[in-house]
């Protein structure tokens, strides 16, 4: 299961979400637990309702999916929903080469750019034309910056703009690099991360582990590398790899492969549904709770009204046996407090031992429990 975007597959669904470009902003939906899950609804003449799912700190496509979200929404969604409100989107890009994805919006208050980062916690800010901060996710700090309400936000140590490099800037990059493999340097200062550092090396015909390269082998992996960024989206799904067009390395049987029109609707089909699942199971979970919790003061109430009727039943019962014997227990009391006139505790007690109406006497509390 894809679990977080290379900024490769940001380079290319950025591609696909200029179809959200003249969108109108409809409604901003946040998880109020999760509170790094989004859903983003536009409306697009001509095309109706496109919704964007980002979830940070790492996934972002276009969806056809809506989930089940919080009707009290969390705060920062609150803020967007004002900020953002009709707003109209006027540009989708990607930060250079890095996983930051950027969404510039025409609204009544002027242009605002809302900056998503793809990347370690994840975060949300947006930003005023200069990059002023107006509202974030949460505030952050960094050794290189700190993020925070108010201040101008800055971007973090930006890698290698690969998609941009010529020839002779990404041959550079090689033969200084002091990775022990071509594939580590491609991955690592090249930022194409493992999966497309080793399709780089399968198609330049290259062994992953070499690290010194001949003048021919590295032309190769440079026009490797440089042919990873104009494929046609033809979005595909082995086993559990999802990615933007048909990988070379590790090819297999097309019967083990899944197409898809589109990288998001790919993306869609595994991590919507499962997003769905868990959040269907959650409040099916939470109504289960709430119908326990019912239960059990139900129950409980029960239990009390009829530990109450009993009560009550018991009473009437004491009052007809007492009404039924009032004249004998009423002899019985006359004459126990003529003889406690006469005589104390001890002698009371041993003259009445053995009358069977008299269960016990108590003479600290003054009490004599009859019992009939």
């Amino acid at each position: 299961m894809k679990t977080e975007l290379t900024s490769l597959d940001l380079h290319y669904l950025v591609k696909e979400f200029q179809e959200l470009v003249g969108a109108r902003v409809d409604k901003f939906y946040e998880q109020s637990e999760d509170k790094k899950e989004f859903l983003f609804v536009f409306h697009k003449s001509g095309a109706g309702k496109l919704m964007l799912r980002i979830h940070l700190p790492n996934i972002a496509y276009l969806t056809e999916y809506k989930q089940v979200f919080p009707e009290t929404p969390p705060g920062f969604c609150v803020f967007l929903r004002k900020h953002l409100g009709s707003g109209k989107i006027k540009q989708v890009r990607q930060k250079g080469f890095d996983r930051i994805l950027e969404i510039v919006f025409d609204t009544k208050e002027g242009v605002r750019i809302l900056i998503c980062e793809l990347f370690s916690k994840g975060n949300m800010v947006l930003v005023d034309e200069d990059y002023k901060i107006k509202g974030l996710l949460e505030s952050q700090n960094w050794e290189a910056r700190t993020v925070r309400g108010g201040a101008k936000y800055e971007y973090p140590p930006s890698q290698a703009a690969t998609s941009e490099l010529g020839e002779d800037q990404i041959k550079e990059i090689v033969a200084k690099s002091n990775k022990d493999s071509i594939v580590k340097t491609l991955a690592m200062d090249l930022g194409l991360g493992g999966l497309y550092a080793e399709e780089a090396c399968s198609r330049a015909n290259i062994g992953k582990d070499k690290k010194e390269l001949g003048s021919d082998e590295l032309k190769r992996v440079v026009g490797a590398v440089k042919e990873l960024f104009n494929h046609e989206i033809k979005a595909n799904k082995v086993n559990d790899e999802i990615v933007p067009f048909y990988l070379a390395a590790g090819a297999t049987d097309k019967s083990e492969r899944v197409d898809y029109d589109s990288f998001s609707k790919a993306l869609d089909d595994s991590l919507s549904i499962k997003a769905m699942h868990v959040a269907e199971d959650k409040v099916i979970k939470e109504k289960q709770t709430k119908q326990d919790k019912t239960r059990i003061v139900i129950e409980k109430q029960e239990q009390r009204l009829k530990e109450l009727e009993q009560g009550i039943a018991d009473n009437q019962r004491k009052g007809e046996m007492i009404y039924e014997h009032y004249q004998e227990i009423k002899e019985l009391l006359d004459n126990i407090n003529l003889d406690r006139k006469k005589m104390g505790w001890d002698e009371l007690k041993k003259k009445y031992k053995d009358n069977k109406l008299i269960k016990s006497i108590n003479e600290k509390e003054g009490k004599i429990v009859v019992e009939l």
